[in-house]
């Protein structure tokens, strides 16, 4: 699989400078449903952290599995 760099980067940037990311004017604090969204939001943060790490420990340890 050959990685784009340009369109990456392009992709990245797009994503993460466009005026529709900065369009949310935001919610309300003291609802009673923000802490839990909040939590939740961490949780997903967390977990996609956790996938990433996994990944990337498989990833590794396939390598040197194979260099022996």
């Amino acid at each position: 699989m050959k990685v784009n760099l340009k369109r990456s980067a392009l992709m990245l940037y797009a994503a993460v400078f466009s005026a529709g990311a900065f369009a949310h004017a935001g919610h309300d604090h003291e609802h009673w449903t923000s802490g839990v969204m909040h939590a939740l939001f961490y949780a997903s943060l967390v977990g996609c952290a956790a996938a990433c790490g996994f990944a990337a420990y498989k990833y590794f340890n396939a390598k040197k599995r194979s260099a022996k």
